[in-house]
């Protein structure tokens, strides 16, 4: 696997920049890096299944939420980001191999996916993995070399398996009235709009050129590094390090953040922030800019939506759940028989 290893983050900072987003640009092969203007994206083969083809843009856009999240927290691109983008990129080839095992059995019975069920979780997709912003997709398969047509098909393959796996392990005995609300009292949550979900938080702000012009990113990174050591051991308050070196908006209010809607963040950013336990300091966070160091001071999610709206949903959730073991066996055996071949 081939990373920018040896190049320094000013040259990596250059080529997010001039695709446009320091998220979707970076992959851990040169085959997976956007494109330059006026060039096109090969999109390889990544593994074949029986002779059905699994292609390297179907990779990259999979992998590119998870891609989004690892390039924020690990800025200096060390072992522990090589080990969680490698592990994240076998489950991604490994959910895609399975997808076509299933796919490669089923093949001839001809099932049709309605595109009002595409279209939904389309939607679904861009409501969970994209804040809500279509646009933000479209800049994600621009960036993978798949066009919409593309990602569209590969959601109908995907619910397509879902729908087989439902035929031939959904039909045990039901879950119990009981069963589904205690699911639904578990995971409610999950299912709520989190475009109206609303955080509040402290901020400093370390710009990847400081004010001396011969600055480099790898020295501002090393300062918000050392301004996170001096706040966890005492050192230094808080507020005290945004007034002095954060180039933030609110760096003069010790970096403390008025509420902040979920869908007006960085997709990433809000990911990792909502998923931080209240006072943890955490960073420093790469984002287009420079460094950010966070301390998330409180979370108001949006409510759940009622029972009645979701208790299908929370029905096929008890019933993935009860059929798993049964399901894993039986794609254990597909892949014993079958011819898969990788190629990245």
């Amino acid at each position: 696997m081939m990373l920018y290893a040896g190049k320094s983050l000013i040259a990596v900072l250059t080529l997010l920049c001039a695709v446009g987003t320091a998220y979707t640009a970076y992959c851990a092969n040169p085959e997976h890096r956007a494109a330059p203007p006026g060039k096109r994206i090969v999109n390889r083969i990544a593994a074949t299944v029986n002779g059905r083809p699994v292609t390297s843009a179907e990779v990259r856009a999979r992998l590119d939420p998870y891609l989004r999240e690892l390039l924020m927290l690990y800025p200096d691109r060390g072992p522990r980001f090589i080990a969680e983008l490698v592990k994240a990129k076998g489950a991604v080839l490994k959910e895609l191999i399975d997808r076509e095992l299933v796919l490669s059995e089923f093949e001839t019975r001809g099932a049709m996916i309605p595109e009002t069920v595409i279209d939904e979780e389309l939607n679904r997709r861009i409501l969970y993995q994209f804040n809500g912003k279509r646009d933000l997709l479209l800049q994600t398969l621009r960036a993978s070399g798949m066009s919409l047509g593309n990602f569209r098909e590969s959601l109908r393959k995907e619910t397509t398996v879902a729908a087989m796996r439902s035929s031939r392990y959904d039909r045990a005995i039901p879950p119990t009235p009981d069963e589904i609300r205690a699911e639904y009292n578990a995971t409610k949550s999950d299912y709520r709009d989190i475009t109206r979900d609303t955080i509040t938080y402290d901020k400093i702000f370390i710009p990847a050129v400081g004010s001396d012009p011969n600055s480099t990113p790898e020295q501002q990174l090393a300062l918000a590094q050392e301004i996170c050591r001096r706040i966890k051991s005492g050192e230094l308050s808080f507020e005290d390090a945004a007034r002095t070196y954060s180039a933030d908006m609110h760096a003069q209010d010790g970096g403390a953040w008025p509420p902040v809607a979920r869908a007006d963040l960085a997709v990433a950013f809000a990911n990792i922030a909502f998923s931080l336990p209240i006072g943890q300091l955490t960073g420093p966070l790469l984002d287009p800019a420079g460094f950010t160091i966070v301390r998330v001071k409180s979370k108001k999610l949006a409510p759940p939506p009622p029972f009645s709206k979701v208790k299908e949903a929370v029905d096929d959730a008890v019933r993935r759940k009860q059929s798993e073991k049964r399901y894993r066996e039986w794609i254990d055996r597909l892949r014993d028989k079958a011819v898969i071949r990788t190629f990245i």
